[in-house]
């Protein structure tokens, strides 16, 4: 795309923002931060959680992926390593694999 437009982007909604000119369109990036935002506020989660959440939001835009085993590495793992033990249960765990499963697709 960058050859092609002289554009550089990151993901194909900023291609589409950039190409139709469209301000309103927001970015993957920004689609991402609202979901978790609304995720983090339809649950009841405490000061450590929401920062272990914001975390994990900065490794999935990374990565544009998450799997349980992230969860436990870098840089994720500064929260300790029984980090996700300590502060969520497992359905809480699968609640948000499946949560950002659904942003990859």
């Amino acid at each position: 795309m960058r050859k092609a437009f002289n554009l550089k982007v990151n993901s194909l909604l900023s291609f589409l923002r950039e190409l139709f000119e469209i301000e309103a369109l927001p970015d993957y990036q920004e689609v991402v931060r609202r979901n978790f935002e609304d995720f983090i506020a339809q649950r009841q989660f405490n000061s450590n959680q929401i920062q272990f959440l914001r975390a994990v939001q900065n490794v999935f835009l990374k990565k544009r992926r998450l799997e349980v085993p992230d969860l436990y590495e870098a840089p994720l793992d500064r929260f300790g390593e029984d980090a996700v033990e300590r502060w969520f249960t497992e359905e809480e765990v699968d609640d948000l694999i499946e949560f950002v499963a659904q942003l990859v697709a």
